[in-house]
């Protein structure tokens, strides 16, 4: 039964990212356009990154104890669709904007939280977990290599309107799961002896980890800015920014086809591409400052590749290492506090700029910063498994 769920989670999550394309292109940029600053674009951050903050640890301990897991997928999905109508007549009202974002992006938590356990409930082989992740992934950037330039274009022709589009993607993804709403997700087997050493969780682990991480995120957290900053003095900037977006999606692409193939034959492990992920997007920070289009193109390519064996590979490692009954908890927690600093930094980078900050001086420390916090990340790991 897990494997058909997953097999429909997949189709869940295409719709849904598909609806997510439409968010990150047609909201921030009607916010900007209606603003003209980019202190709007770090509230639309903050608003969107603050549900992450506040409610992971919540719902991943609702989503470990309630046993009916399908059930609350198809009520995010629902409620969703619901919010992506109801953005459109209050986007004239900043505030009511924020608002209705959070509780967009509060409500996608339970249906990613969902496949993540959907998939820890699986198996715990290490390579398993890497080819179910990536599977997962591909079939996501495959639809957003799509989505995000046909998005940029729709945005441009209509503005906040095209959110209903999202509203019927999302709803055509929650009644797919109405004939599995009563079904338990548990776990259908595990993989004898797992042959690597588990990590030794204390807490010099937990805080290195969680202060590199931290550190990570709010270098990368100014990636965003500083592509806005290039975009917003030219014409049709949603179109050029959706192309980004498709190649940062095929970047992401290469990544997890890569990462399918070598789990397949078992040739991959867990962490050292979450350590090569790192670097890369720690080098697409440093291009991104130069705002020509070769290395704007590059950049983006960059960071999606890097991302997307950053991402594939921590989840894989997380439903590893911790049980299936703490497994959502566990996750909260940390991506509570790894989400704190996302907004922050946006805020703090696009004030810098308006306040004519070199963006060039600023990708550079961005850059140093990420570094520095990927290799403080990659020895604590290395002392975790010592």
């Amino acid at each position: 039964m897990n494997r058909r769920l997953y097999h429909l989670h997949l189709l869940t999550s295409a719709l849904r990212i598909a609806g997510d394309a439409i968010e990150s292109i047609a909201l921030p940029w009607s916010l900007l356009q209606s603003t003209g600053s980019l202190v709007s674009i770090g509230g639309y951050a903050l608003f969107t990154h603050l549900p992450w903050v506040i409610l992971p640890p919540l719902l991943g301990r609702t989503l470990d104890k309630t046993e009916e897991k399908v059930r609350l997928a198809f009520l995010a999905l629902l409620l969703q669709a619901s919010l992506a109508v109801l953005i459109i007549p209050l986007s004239r009202s900043v505030w009511a904007f924020y608002l209705v974002v959070s509780g967009i992006s509060a409500l996608d938590i339970l249906h990613r939280y969902y496949g993540f356990s959907l998939v820890a409930a699986m198996t715990i082989d290490e390579s398993e977990l890497q080819g179910l992740n990536a599977t997962l992934a591909t079939i996501g950037n495959v639809v957003s290599l799509v989505a995000f330039p046909v998005s940029g274009i729709l945005a441009y022709r209509f503005g906040v309107r095209v959110m209903l589009l999202d509203a019927v993607l999302l709803l055509v993804g929650a009644f797919t799961l109405v004939p599995y709403l009563n079904i338990e997700v548990g776990r259908d087997r595990i993989t004898g002896n797992v042959e690597e050493k588990p990590l030794k969780v204390d807490r010099r682990l937990v805080i290195g980890i969680l202060v590199s991480v931290l550190l990570f995120n709010f270098a990368l957290g100014s990636f965003r800015i500083f592509i806005f900053a290039s975009l917003r003095a030219l014409g049709k900037g949603e179109v050029l920014y959706g192309l980004l977006q498709s190649l940062t999606t095929a970047g992401s692409l290469a990544a997890v086809v890569g990462l399918t193939y070598l789990a397949g034959r078992k040739r991959t492990g867990v962490e050292r591409p979450l350590i090569v992920g790192m670097l890369l997007q720690s080098l697409a920070l440093l291009l991104v400052g130069f705002p020509l289009v070769p290395t704007l193109v590059f950049a983006v390519l960059l960071l999606g590749f890097g991302g997307q064996l950053l991402n594939v590979s921590f989840d894989s490692l997380m439903q590893k290492v911790i049980p299936l009954e703490s497994l959502g908890t566990a996750r909260g927690i940390f991506d509570a506090l790894a989400t704190l600093v996302i907004p922050l930094s946006q805020l703090v980078f696009a004030w810098t700029i308006e306040k004519s900050g070199e963006i060039q001086v600023l990708a550079i420390m961005a850059f140093s910063l990420a570094l520095t916090a990927s290799f403080l990340f990659r020895e604590f790991l290395r002392d975790a498994k010592a």
